[in-house]
């Protein structure tokens, strides 16, 4: 009798325990209301900004809710499920809107402003945070194209395809010589740690031989490798509209080669790659590392890059197939470049990074995996990038990043570029000077 009852009493308090955790879970997991109040930078006297694209993701989900920013600069979000968000901030503004706001006229025509959060911790007790807007400078060139998934490691090239696209988003021509383009590193995670910022990005004011606290993170990026264009100043003209495709290996694909050791390599899926064989630049590292990589095959009809910077041991242009890395093109003079300093990492690893400043920054572009539990902490500052862009389809899918198009004038397409990827970006099946 007595072991029954106690046997009972066990099971009762294991039920009640039961209980008050699914009670707990059930609490948790309760849709929340919260808001987040937008306003300009100090520039602008941190004015409300109204009406305002005010977009968050669930960092585990990848669930996305929009919407805009009342007349007191209030995004009010309700019935959200709790969880960890990104948060993005777009304002475009014509010059007639700037003027009525600011009470001065602008030099362009219209005016983005971006602002962002990468780790925003939602739960019932969220207190109203604040997103500051900061306006993007627009550039003459700008990123188009991304191709860094590849394609189909047994049927297509592999990683071998990879490129990237520079665009003439003006109306009047630009010189490409001397840009150079940048591979910027960081954190592949949004986990905290000691050496990190609270969303996971490494805190560069904690690298061995950093001096300048946390000017080292909001001031500039980190570049693993950064090539560069050559010429004399006037000898690579890009017409309005038009780009120039950077190739790791300017080949076409989609025929059978042989690598740098007399191997004949068949392609067996030759629509799933692409032909590269009249790309303007390619970025042979051969004469530059004295090793000639297995797949770093020369085109000489194809200039090759300038390798400005080299810090890792990639024998070639690779791009992350994950979406881990940042793209940045960059205008400075060789005497600027050769002054700037590089760092470990805050984890102390052996790689150097080349500290570059944001203002060297013509255009750049933040990548990730996905927009749930992948998600990759920013690099770039929400004034050259308010958000990111992925590939859905994945990596080794022949897809790739691509800017949308604005507009057409007078023939001329004109780029969507509101310095904010997640806005700007789609994915299509790579295609060098195709359009989406």
């Amino acid at each position: 009798m007595k072991k029954s009852f106690l046997i009972t009493i066990t099971l009762l308090f294991a039920i009640l325990i039961q209980s008050c955790s699914n009670n707990d879970e059930n609490e948790a997991l309760k849709p929340v209301n919260f808001s987040i109040n937008v306003k300009y930078d100090e520039t602008f006297n941190n004015i409300i900004t109204k009406n305002s694209d005010v977009t968050i993701v669930n960092n585990e989900t990848g669930n996305k809710y929009t919407v805009k920013s009342d007349a007191n600069g209030v995004a009010q979000f309700n019935q959200i499920i709790p969880g960890v968000y990104s948060v993005s901030a777009t304002k475009i503004m014509q010059s007639t809107e700037f003027t009525e706001t600011f009470g001065y006229t602008p030099t362009e025509a219209e005016v983005n402003f971006n602002g962002s959060e990468s780790s925003l911790t939602v739960t019932s007790t969220t207190a109203p945070i604040n997103i500051v807007m900061k306006t993007s400078k627009v550039g003459d060139f700008v990123i188009k194209q991304i191709h860094y998934g590849g394609s189909d490691t047994q049927k297509g090239a592999s990683i071998r395809d990879q490129f990237i696209e520079i665009y003439n988003n003006s109306n009047t021509v630009q010189y490409a010589d001397g840009l150079y383009f940048a591979q910027l590193y960081g954190s592949f995670a949004t986990t905290v740690y000691a050496y990190t910022l609270a969303n996971g990005q490494y805190d560069w004011s904690k690298s061995e031989g950093m001096t300048m606290g946390n000017a080292a993170n909001t001031d500039y990026v980190y570049a693993s490798n950064i090539f560069k264009i050559p010429g004399n100043g006037t000898q690579y003209p890009v017409q309005p509209g038009k780009s120039i495709v950077i190739a790791q290996n300017a080949i076409n694909h989609k025929s059978n080669y042989t690598d740098n050791n007399g191997k004949s390599v068949s392609i067996l899926s030759p629509e799933l790659t692409l032909d590269l064989s009249t790309a303007d630049f390619e970025s042979f590292l051969g004469t530059y590392l004295g090793d000639t990589y297995l797949y770093d095959i020369q085109n000489p009809a194809v200039p090759d890059l300038d390798i400005a910077y080299w810090g890792n041991k990639n024998k070639d242009m690779i791009l992350d197939t994950n979406g881990r890395y940042a793209y940045a093109i960059l205008k400075m003079s060789a005497t600027e470049l050769a002054s700037l300093k590089s760092y470990k990492n805050p984890k102390g690893d052996a790689t150097l990074y080349l500290q570059v400043p944001n203002s060297a920054i013509i255009d750049g572009v933040d990548t990730t995996k996905d927009l749930g539990s992948n998600y990759i902490p920013k690099k770039l500052a929400t004034q050259i990038d308010g958000g990111t862009t992925y590939l859905p389809s994945g990596a080794f899918s022949s897809k790739s990043v691509i800017r949308k198009t604005k507009t057409t004038i007078a023939g001329r397409i004109v780029l969507q570029d509101t310095n904010n990827s997640s806005n700007d970006f789609v994915e299509i099946t790579a295609n060098p000077r195709g359009f989406n």
